[in-house]
């Protein structure tokens, strides 16, 4: 029987309604931190691909932008005066619906109530911003919009992950604050560090170490997003870096802007 719970739990949730005047989002080389639903108010917008897909396509009022998790894309926005939008932003906990492992690409969606769609967006908005039960009210909103997008979002073959490295990737996203160690993971995974190395490298395409830095900023995007309050140290430590100088490097060189500059413009697309 599938953990429905495990499938749903969310890491984040923010939304928001923007509004500005012509403008050029750069996040070619700044991959995005959690996934992204953007319904177009007025003006238009152009989104292209910067990962080698070719991806390309203009958005207008009605329709909606869906960000995949660590896209890296150009979005031009033009409006008359101005372009507004409102925007979900949220990341679910591996395994999830919603997971990078999915493999979604960058892509509109064309709602077949155009009307109906903004009307949700707008009630997810205002009850976000309401009491706890207002909140509860978004999410539940939300989750509906969700199951009505998820079967029309196209994306590519998931790619199957040997049993032993999945139990690996599940102890990081679960103890990603604590010190982790290769041999440590191996060990999880009944394997020899000298096999689990390039086993994990083939499955997902990067090393240990860099998949739970990945993991780690991630998760320190979040803190940065949800708690203004909280210092870069606070948060680094938070997310198991032993020395924030550490943190704000990785951080930079996931994301091509330090931690301060990045909760400033976290929330676009």
């Amino acid at each position: 029987m599938t953990n429905i719970s495990s499938a749903s739990r969310l890491t984040f949730f923010k939304v928001g309604n923007y509004r500005h005047k012509d403008y050029i989002f750069d996040a070619s080389c700044m991959p995005r931190p959690h996934f992204c639903l953007g319904i177009l108010l007025c003006g238009t917008a152009e989104f292209t691909d910067s990962t080698g897909s070719g991806e390309h396509f203009t958005l207008h009022p009605g329709e909606i932008v869906f960000v995949p998790i660590t896209t890296r894309y150009v979005s031009r926005w033009q409006g008359n005066p101005e372009v507004s939008y409102i925007s979900i932003h949220f990341a679910f906990d591996y395994p999830g619906i919603f997971t990078r492992h999915k493999n979604f690409k960058l892509q509109k969606y064309t709602p077949a109530d155009s009307e109906k769609t903004i009307s949700d967006f707008k009630f997810i908005l205002e009850s976000y911003e309401r009491d706890e039960q207002g909140q509860l009210e978004s999410l539940s909103k939300f989750f509906s919009l969700l199951s009505t997008i998820l079967p029309n979002l196209e994306c590519g073959k998931e790619k199957q992950i040997d049993s032993r490295i999945s139990r690996a990737i599940e102890y990081i996203e679960n103890n990603y604050a604590d010190n982790i160690t290769v041999d440590t993971l191996a060990s999880i995974s009944n394997m020899s560090p000298s096999r689990f190395f390039p086993g994990f490298k083939a499955a997902l395409g990067v090393t240990p170490v860099d998949y739970l830095n990945h993991y780690r900023i991630n998760r320190a995007i979040a803190l940065l997003i949800n708690n203004d309050d909280m210092t870069i140290e606070s948060i680094s430590g938070a997310v198991g870096f032993e020395s924030s100088t550490y943190f704000r490097r990785v951080f930079k060189k996931i994301t091509g802007k330090n931690p301060k500059d990045y909760r400033k413009i976290s929330a676009e697309i």
